[in-house]
């Protein structure tokens, strides 16, 4: 009866340190701090009160863990923090067409290349230093090349 208070404190700050990592973001210290102190509560556990007790305290505590994540899940898609600045809300779609349409523009600039296209290498144009490919040809330093398509953030080349 001596590790019953032990093994209280471990089960309790291990959920707590859960719950403090199930906010923050990344698996930190919290989190596997937690965990160990789970897995030392339910270590005692089965040392001190046998295999049956044990069995139970696992149970319980896996349910605890599932009980707390579908709670944190539900929180993120329709609680406060579904709200806060942790989770990401919007929908970056819209940047990444309005990224591709700008670079459409760039078809036809006339650039020079900067390293060994093998077939992707960079080359220098007027907005910048760029990432490019080409079909599949070999085009050395120095070329000039011009911009033919864009395909997302694929920039292609062909020599002039």
């Amino acid at each position: 009866m001596e590790w019953l208070i032990p093994i209280v404190i471990c089960m309790l700050v291990g959920v707590i340190l859960l719950l403090v990592e199930v906010f923050m973001p990344g698996f930190g210290i919290p989190g596997i701090s937690g965990c160990a102190l789970l897995g030392a509560g339910i270590i005692m556990t089965w040392i001190q009160f046998g295999a049956k007790v044990g069995l139970g305290v696992t149970v319980i505590v896996l349910a605890l863990l599932a009980i707390l994540i579908s709670v944190a899940m539900r929180s993120v898609a329709k609680g406060k923090l579904g709200k806060s600045e942790f989770v990401l809300n919007g929908d970056m779609s819209n940047e990444r067409s309005d990224a591709s349409e700008d670079m459409q523009s760039l078809i036809g600039e006339v650039g020079e290349v900067s390293t060994v296209l093998r077939p992707v290498g960079m080359a220098e144009f007027e907005c910048g230093r760029l990432n490019v490919m080409t079909e599949g040809e070999y085009i050395e330093r120095g070329a000039k090349v011009m911009i033919t398509r864009v395909d997302g953030t694929n920039v292609f080349v062909k020599k002039v």
